[in-house]
C-alpha cells in the first residue's frame, strides 16, 4: 500500500486500540476517527462480532473483531482492502 494509506491505516488502528469501549456502545462512545473513515457492525445482529472501519472516504476497509482482555485488548483483522 502506498505510504499516506498505510499512515492512515495506523492512525485507525492507534484509536481502535485506546477507544475506553471497542464495541462503541451508545452515542457518547464514538472514536475519534481520521476524516473520511466510519466504523458499522457487519452483521448488525452480532454486535459483539465483526466490525468493518470503512477509511479513504469509502475506497477501502478493515474487516476485524476484538479479543476481550481487561488490561490489553486485541484487535484481530481479517481482512484489509484498498483502492
Amino acid at each position: 500500500m502506498p505510504k499516506p494509506v498505510g499512515d492512515l491505516l495506523d492512525e485507525i488502528r492507534a484509536e481502535l486500540v485506546t477507544v475506553e469501549d471497542p464495541y462503541f456502545r451508545g452515542v457518547d462512545n464514538l472514536p475519534n476517527l481520521p476524516g473520511g473513515c466510519r466504523i458499522t457492525l457487519l452483521r448488525s445482529t452480532a454486535p459483539n462480532g465483526l466490525h468493518v472501519c470503512y477509511f479513504d472516504h469509502g475506497r477501502g476497509w478493515i474487516h476485524y473483531s476484538f479479543v476481550r482482555r481487561m488490561i490489553d485488548p486485541q484487535i484481530i483483522v481479517e481482512e484489509v482492502f484498498w483502492q
